[in-house]
């Protein structure tokens, strides 16, 4: 194709990849990975959530392997219904014709493949040039680099055909399954031309760079030969590289590049050049993108990137910066596919997740079991969702936002516990910006306001003051409105909605002048010890102010009832993709972070996470390690407003200290029993533990006193004990479940989980935010603040 086309051939700049594999693995098994990911039998599902987003572009497999189970006998149904739900919804699809996978009776070895390849791809042109509104785009071959690579130097593909030496060694290419893939794209390219002059091509392949390790300077020209590799596919199809095969500059009409952190390495080593610890050595994308272009002259796609595990967001973030300074130097970048957008199972170990996607998908049992309610449900891993948010609206140019604010005031650090605020806020990050302001600290130096940003889209602000008191009593705020009131005219802040977890908060919302006020009820912090004396003075004060009020619980609820006409009761949620079994990825830092806590730890275990303070029943902790020497007590957690020397210490009693959220889903996996040992007293009267539900999404079962809205929300589920005895019983019992009863439990437990979702409790805050963010600033809440309480 020549450079002169005047249409945009992709739709939006930034786009959605479905993992479509269907080659032999290793293992001689037959992959479908878009079966294996659910994407089949959600195809509407999945177009609908990339169409919210904002992104109405994707990229599908149609899979030569399972598109041609006969010789010249073709299968394109499945192609056909992705192609009639795109256009449902709205989306343009880009289409790629062999994902790796062949026919059983084709070789890559051998050249016959290159006429069944042509015949292949006419055939796929002829029924879907219909169903495309848009000039189609096809990517023949994808990644005929590293299929070649792959199929002659590794064992990844079936079947083993490599010539010996070492598994995975980057030294040599395979250059004649190279060239032979690269002479089928060209048919296959001619092939669809003359069913369908409209269409386009996207000519996929790795982006990489390669160095010498540090102490071996000599391998510095292996180092290049090798990260020259990278170009040999597109050079035989721009005819730069034997023009006798039939490629010419016009062929290569869009260059397509993949990119990941792990594409980056020495050559004979194969260590990676880290990306998470920024080595040195990395060479940065846009450089790497600039290189392309200034190779070919084309415009680019970045048609697949993303991070494996932690880092995600972060990584995210990173390729959109490196794609804005890559068009910011000149590169015509059309666009930059996030692949996966739906998490995707390992090719060759089924039950690894790789979680990668903006989706994280909450995978049926990989015993073969029945899958329980709510299997293959997509759950937004609120980072990216909201780091891709901050970064359309500056991709493919800056637009001017619109996007409503919320200040939190908190009595909790976003650092603490992970838990109801960090959860809610992340979620709204997406389409909203959060600026979360915690409590002071006093510290030397100027009063401050010091400021960090956790994921994208929240803006955590701490108030630094010379004060002793604590929290937001009255002799902290004077010294955090003035703070708080320039940080927020510097970032041009007016009218935001003012969101309240602690009442004793109330008067600096005369600082925000908000639009709307949002009272978020999680606790009784008035029956918590050290509580202040005016915090039931001042919640009653909010209770009139507020626009709208959650309550974390039923019991909260019920003792709010009548005292607001906007009060709702939102019970915490769950991330059950997070804390699913299915989802543990057994290599991870965090898998080896729970080992290595657990190594001196027997079994039974008997676990329970979360803060450690005066709503623990530490007798009743101390009781049940009594009660079988054998028994191994776990208690994982931050020790507060108790001192830790009064803590019960036994043989087999064990405390772990505060661990992090991405390492809790592996404490539970750990455990036999999970364990809600609180206090029934004052302070425990009205809660509702978040870490009910997650140890329910872990498939553990569960010991809980008889806490209230426990025993009422899930009670069918939850042992609940009401004193000592009952509550040792009931972990003998849980530790003799028999497997007919296990199997019932788990059932009964993901069907609770499958209906208690954060992201579902996030709609419903969204649903009712809505009028609020609309009506904007014509009621201001300031005007009508009370008098303030003076301190009892």
């Amino acid at each position: 194709m020549s450079a002169g086309h005047a249409e945009r051939p992709i739709r939006s700049f930034w786009i959605g990849g479905f993992e479509g594999a269907d080659h032999v693995n290793m293992h001689a098994r037959p992959l479908d990975m878009a079966a294996a990911t659910g994407h089949l039998a959600r195809l509407d599902e999945d177009y609908a959530a990339a169409a919210r987003l904002g992104l109405r572009t994707v990229r599908e497999s149609i899979g030569w392997r399972l598109a041609e189970p006969a010789p010249r006998r073709y299968a394109l149904q499945r192609a056909e219904r992705m192609a009639r739900a795109a256009r449902r919804h709205g989306l343009q699809v880009l289409w790629t014709l062999m994902h790796y996978g062949t026919p059983p009776d084709v070789d890559l070895f051998d050249d016959a493949l290159i006429d069944r390849f042509a015949a292949f791809a006419g055939q796929a042109a002829r029924v879907l040039a219909p169903l495309s509104d848009d000039a189609p785009v096809y990517t023949p071959v994808n990644e005929i680099g590293f299929l070649a690579w792959g199929v002659s130097q590794t064992s990844r593909f079936w079947p083993h055909r490599h010539g010996g030496g070492a598994e995975d060694d980057s030294r040599r290419s395979g250059y004649e399954v190279k060239r032979r893939l690269a002479r089928a794209a060209l048919a296959g390219m001619a092939a669809i031309r003359q069913v369908d002059p409209r269409a386009r091509f996207l000519h996929v392949e790795p982006l990489v760079h390669v160095v010498a390790p540090q102490d071996r300077p000599d391998l510095q020209p292996l180092a290049q030969q090798v990260a020259g590799y990278q170009w040999q596919a597109w050079d035989l199809i721009a005819g730069r590289c034997e023009p006798g095969l039939g490629g010419s500059p016009g062929q290569l009409d869009l260059v397509g590049v993949n990119h990941y952190h792990s594409g980056q390495w020495e050559v004979g080593t194969e260590r990676r050049l880290d990306w998470h610890l920024g080595d040195p050595r990395r060479r940065p994308p846009a450089h790497l993108l600039a290189d392309a272009w200034q190779r070919y002259g084309r415009p680019l796609v970045i048609a697949e990137t993303s991070h494996v595990g932690e880092g995600r967001a972060a990584w995210l973030e990173d390729m959109a910066r490196q794609a804005a300074g890559a068009m910011q130097a000149g590169v015509p970048l059309l666009g930059l596919c996030l692949y996966p957008l739906v998490d995707r199972p390992d090719w060759d170990e089924a039950a690894r997740w790789h979680r990668s996607g903006l989706f994280d998908v909450l995978p049926p049992p990989a015993d073969g079991t029945a899958a329980p309610p709510g299997a293959w449900r997509r759950s937004p891993h609120p980072a990216s969702v909201a780091a891709l948010a901050r970064w359309q609206a500056r991709l493919p140019q800056p637009q001017d936002s619109t996007m409503p604010v919320i200040v939190v005031l908190s009595h909790l650090r976003w650092g603490f516990v992970y838990q109801r605020p960090q959860q809610l806020m992340s979620r709204l990050a997406r389409d909203h910006r959060i600026v979360f302001v915690e409590e002071p600290v006093r510290a030397e130096g100027p009063p401050r306001m010091e400021h960090h940003q956790p994921l994208p889209g929240v803006d955590v602000l701490c108030p630094v003051t010379g004060c002793d008191a604590p929290g937001f009593n009255d002799e902290q705020r004077p010294r955090i409105a003035p703070l708080l009131a320039s940080w927020l005219a510097a970032q041009h802040i007016v009218h935001p909605i003012a969101w309240l977890y602690t009442p004793m908060a109330l008067p600096l919302v005369e600082v925000l002048r908000p639009g709307a006020v949002v009272y978020d009820c999680m606790d009784e912090l008035s029956a918590f010890q050290g509580a202040p004396a005016a915090l039931r003075a001042w919640e009653a004060e909010l209770l009139k102010l507020a626009d709208l009020v959650f309550t974390g619980g039923p019991s909260l609820y019920e003792a709010r009832r009548g005292r607001h006409a906007a009060l709702h009761c939102l019970p915490s949620g769950v991330d059950a993709a997070h804390f699913s079994p299915e989802r543990l990825l057994p290599d991870s830092a965090e898998a080896a972070t729970a080992a290595t806590l657990h190594r001196a730890v027997g079994r039974p275990r008997l676990g329970f996470y979360g803060v450690i303070d005066e709503r623990l029943d530490v007798r009743l902790v101390a009781a049940l390690a009594d009660a079988d020497p054998a028994w191994q007590v776990v208690m994982a957690g931050p020790v507060v407003k108790i001192d830790p020397a009064t803590l019960p210490q036994r043989p087999n009693l064990h405390w772990l200290g505060m661990q992090p959220y991405a390492v809790l889903p592996y404490l539970a996996a750990a455990w036999d029993v999970c364990l809600l040992p609180f206090a029934l007293n004052a302070s425990t009267r009205f809660i509702s533990p978040t870490k009910t539900l997650e140890y329910m999404a872990a498939g553990r079962p569960v010991v809980s006193t008889a806490v209230h809205d426990v025993a009422m929300l899930y009670g069918d589920t939850v042992r609940v004990a009401h004193d000592t005895p009952a509550f040792i019983a009931a972990c003998r019992d849980a530790l003799a479940e028999a497997p007919a009863a296990r199997a019932q439990r788990r059932a009964a437990m993901a069907a609770t989980v499958a209906r208690m979702s954060w992201d579902d409790g996030v709609e419903t805050v969204r649903r009712l935010l809505a009028p609020l963010v609309r009506a904007g600033a014509s009621d201001t809440a300031a005007a009508s603040l009370p008098p303030r309480h003076a301190a009892v």
